[in-house]
C-alpha cells in the first residue's frame, strides 16, 4: 500500500504500556525462532514499534492483502527477490535473487536464486516456490496488486526461475523483483483460496519470525536461520496498538523506540533538548494529492478539477496543516529538485498560483446544486484532518460545498480502494524513477469498478494516451526513452488534472540512538526510514546495531 495509507504509528494508554511492562524481555512464543534470553537481551534489548494508527490489530500476516495486513509482513517475514533503494534511483541490491536476465524481447526474465536459504520452518527456499508465487497471482487477480500481465511461471532448475508475460516487462523489474513478496509454496498451496488467507502462523525467509499475537500487540523475534549470518542484530520487535490521542505522550514519555508519525511540534514534544539520541528524518516519499472521484459526472469535468486547484492555498496547507515540514509538490507530481530529467522541458519552473476569479470563471456553466462533496480522510492522520479543513474553505471561495469527514484508518483504507467517497487525500509512493509513481496514479489497468478494491488509480482515471505513454515505458531499456515518456505523463498530470497534487509526502520516521545505532540520515539514506515501508524497515532492522558495540 502507498506510502502513507500505512503509515504512522500512534500512542496507547497506560494499561497497554503496563502489559508491555508485565510481558518483559522474552522472545519466545507460538512462532519460535529465539532470539529471547535474559543476558542476550540485557546488550540487545526489544524495539517498540509504531508504525500504524491503530486501536487493535487483525490476526493477518497475509503480504498481498490491501486492508488490515500487519506490518513487518512484506521485508520482516516475507522477502522480495531484489530491493530497490528509492532515495538512491538505479541501487539495487541483490536479494532473495542474485541476478536477473531479459530475454523474448523483455516479456521473459530468468531469476538465478540465491542458495541455501530456509524458510523459518526448516523447509529449503527454492525456485518452486518463486514459481509457486507468480503463478498464484496470475491465478487470483485480486492479489496481484501489481497488475503484472502474468503468463507463466516455471523453476528450471531448484536456483532458477522464469517468469512470462504478455507485454514487455522491462520497467517492471520494481514490481515484480521489488514489491512481490514470496511466500512458501509448501504451506501456500494447501489454502484452496490464498486470496482469503490470513496466513496466521507466516513462514518467511526473512530476518523475524512471529512469536505472538493479540489484538494490542504482536511481537516479531529474530529468525535464528536467517541467510545473513548474524544478522539481524536486534532480537525482538513489539509492535503495541497503539491510538492517536496517546502519541504525543508516548513520544514524551520514550515509550516508542521508533516510529513513523506526523508531530505537530517536534522539537518540543520529542526532541526535548536530546538532538543526539531522539532523532528524525523526513525525505520524501512520493506525493500527497487531493483525489476526485472521477466516476463522479461532476468530478469528472476537467474545468471542476481545473477550478479546484487554483481555488487550493497549497503554500499555507504546507505551512500550516504540515508545520513546514515539506515542500509544495511540482504540478507533475515528480519530486523537485532531482526529477528534472522526467518533466516536460516547458514544464519544469512551473509552480502553483491561486486565482480565485479564474476559478470562479471555471464553474460558470455548472450548476452550483451539484457543487456539494463530503471530504474523507483518516481522522488519525491529523496533518491531513487540518489539511481538509483548509481545502474546505478555499473551495468554498469559489462557490464549492465540501463537507469534511474524518474517519478510522481502515474504513478510510477500504472506502478510497473501493471508490466509495467523492473526494480523498492521499499519497502515491515513489519508486525508482517517477514512472512508478505515475503508473500507480494514472494506470487503467488499475481502475477498478466501483465497489472493488484498487491496489492503485484510485481516483479511477481512464485515458488512452495515458496508458499508451505506460507501455511505452515499459517497452524499452532506453532511459532517455523512459523519460521521454514519463515527460509525456507529467503533461497530462498538469494540462488534464487526473488528481492534484498538494505536497511531497514524507517518509515520517523518529528514532532513539540510545538503544541502537546505525538509522538511515541525509548523510546516509541506505533506505526509507519509516517503519511503516516494507521492505525497507527490514532493510533498516539488518543495518542496526546495538549502542555503545
Amino acid at each position: 500500500m502507498r506510502r502513507r495509507e500505512m503509515r504512522r504509528p500512534v500512542g496507547r494508554v497506560a494499561v497497554v504500556l503496563a502489559a508491555l511492562v508485565l510481558a518483559g524481555c522474552s522472545g519466545g512464543g507460538d512462532g519460535g525462532g529465539g532470539g529471547g534470553g535474559g543476558t542476550a537481551e540485557a546488550d540487545a534489548p526489544p524495539l517498540v514499534i509504531h508504525a500504524v494508527d491503530a486501536g487493535t490489530f487483525q490476526e493477518d500476516f497475509n503480504p498481498y492483502h490491501l486492508e488490515g495486513v500487519n506490518f513487518g509482513t512484506s521485508g520482516m517475514i516475507h522477502e522480495t527477490l531484489m530491493y530497490f533503494n528509492k532515495l538512491k534511483p538505479g541501487e539495487i541490491t541483490p536479494w532473495l535473487a542474485l541476478d536477473h536476465k531479459w530475454s523474448n524481447k523483455g516479456k521473459s526474465v530468468t531469476f538465478t536464486l540465491r542458495q541455501n536459504v530456509k524458510w523459518s520452518d526448516g523447509q529449503p527456499f527454492t525456485a518452486d516456490d518463486v514459481a509457486f508465487t507468480f503463478q498464484m497471482l496470475k491465478k487470483y487477480p485480486q492479489l496481484n496488486r501489481n497488475a503484472l500481465e502474468i503468463e507463466k511461471a516455471e523453476a528450471l532448475a531448484p536456483d532458477k526461475v522464469r517468469v512470462d508475460f504478455g507485454n514487455t516487462s522491462y520497467a517492471k523489474l520494481f514490481n515484480i523483483a521489488g514489491n512481490s513478496p514470496i511466500v512458501p509454496k509448501h504451506v501456500w498451496e494447501k489454502e484452496k483460496d490464498p486470496s482469503t488467507f490470513t496466513n496466521p502462523k507466516p513462514v518467511g525467509t526473512g530476518p523475524y519470525t512471529l512469536s505472538k499475537f493479540s489484538a494490542q500487540l504482536y511481537e516479531l523475534v529474530k529468525n535464528p536461520s536467517y541467510w545473513q549470518p548474524g544478522k539481524p542484530e536486534v532480537p525482538v520487535l513489539r509492535f503495541p496498538a497503539y491510538t492517536a490521542n496517546a502519541l504525543q505522550t508516548a513520544l514524551q514519555q520514550s515509550e516508542v523506540d521508533w516510529a513513523g508519525a506526523f508531530v505537530p511540534d517536534i522539537e518540543k514534544i520529542y526532541v526535548q533538548g536530546k538532538p543526539e539520541q531522539n532523532k528524525f528524518f523526513f525525505p520524501p516519499e512520493g506525493v500527497v494529492t487531493l483525489l476526485p472521484n472521477l466516476t463522479d459526472p461532476v468530478l469528472a469535468k476537467p474545468e471542476v478539477r481545473a477550478a479546484m486547484s487554483l481555488a487550493i492555498d497549497r503554500d499555507k496547507i504546507v505551512r500550516v496543516a504540515e508545520r513546514g515540514y515539506t515542500k509544495v509538490a511540482h504540478p507533475t507530481g515528480v519530486p523537485m529538485p532531482g526529477g528534472e530529467a522526467y518533466i516536460p522541458p516547458e514544464y519544469r519552473a512551473l509552480s502553483y498560483k491561486m486565482d480565485i476569479e479564474k476559478a470562479k470563471e471555471l464553474l460558470k456553466g455548472v450548476d452550483p446544486a451539484q457543487l456539494k462533496f463530503t471530504l474523507l480522510v483518516p481522522s488519525p492522520f491529523t496533518d491531513w484532518v487540518n489539511a481538509a479543513q483548509l481545502i474546505r474553505e478555499d473551495l468554498a471561495k469559489i462557490g464549492i460545498t465540501v463537507e469534511t469527514r474524518g474517519v478510522a484508518f481502515q474504513d478510510w483504507v477500504s472506502k478510497v480502494g473501493k471508490g466509495n467517497y467523492d473526494l480523498s487525500i492521499r499519497a502515491t509512493a515513489a519508486g525508482p524513477t517517477p514512472y512508478f509513481q505515475m503508473r500507480s496514479m494514472l494506470f487503467g489497468g488499475l481502475a477498478e469498478p466501483v465497489g472493488e478494491a484498487a491496489t492503485g488509480n484510485y481516483e479511477r482515471w481512464k485515458d488512452a494516451e495515458t496508458d499508451k505513454l505506460i507501455d511505452a515505458y515499459a517497452a524499452t531499456e532506453d532511459e532517455t526513452e523512459q523519460q521521454e515518456a514519463t515527460q509525456g505523463l507529467g503533461k497530462i498530470m498538469v494540462e488534464k488534472m487526473p488528481t492534484l497534487p498538494l505536497f511531497y509526502s514524507p517518509s515520517w520516521a523518529q528514532y532513539r540512538t540510545n538503544k541502537y545505532v546505525g538509522w538511515p540520515s541525509e548523510q546516509d539514506p541506505y533506505a526509507m526510514p519509516s517503519p511503516y515501508t516494507s521492505p525497507d524497515a527490514a532493510v533498516v532492522l539488518l543495518h542496526l546495531k546495538p549502542a555503545g558495540k
